[in-house]
C-alpha cells in the first residue's frame, strides 16, 4: 500500500469517525428535547425559548453527520487537511453552540445577561 492510498484509507477513516460521532450526538440531543419539561407538563421559560434552536442545531448536527459519512464512503479526493478545516466549521457551527446553551442555565454569566 502506498502512503497516498495509507492517507486516503485515514482520511476517509477520520470522516466515518466524525460521522458516528455527530449521528451519536444528535440522537442524545434529540432524546434530551423529547423528554423536555416536568412531569405535569410545564415546560421553563428557558427550555420554551431554546427548544427551537435547539431542534435546528439538532438536525444540522444529524445532516453534517450524513455530509461525513458520504465523503468518508466516497470521498476520494478529500485531502486530510481539508476534511480537518470541514470538521473544525462543523463542531463550531454545531457541537459549540449546544454546548453553550446547554450550560447557560448554570452559568453566571447567563444569569446576569437573563
Amino acid at each position: 500500500m502506498s502512503d497516498k492510498q495509507k492517507q486516503a484509507l485515514f482520511t476517509r477513516a477520520i470522516a466515518l469517525l466524525w460521522a458516528g460521532l455527530s449521528v451519536v450526538l444528535a440522537l442524545q440531543w434529540s432524546r434530551d428535547l423529547s423528554m423536555l419539561g416536568f412531569p405535569d407538563g410545564y415546560i421553563s421559560p428557558f427550555a420554551r425559548a431554546t427548544r427551537t434552536l435547539l431542534g435546528s442545531l439538532t438536525a444540522a448536527c444529524m445532516a453534517q453527520g450524513l455530509y461525513f459519512f458520504m465523503t468518508g464512503l466516497f470521498g476520494k479526493k478529500t485531502g486530510a487537511l481539508n476534511l480537518c478545516l470541514q470538521i473544525l466549521v462543523a463542531a463550531i457551527l454545531t457541537v459549540a453552540p449546544v454546548l453553550v446553551v446547554k450550560g447557560c442555565p448554570r452559568s453566571q454569566l447567563c444569569s446576569m445577561a437573563l
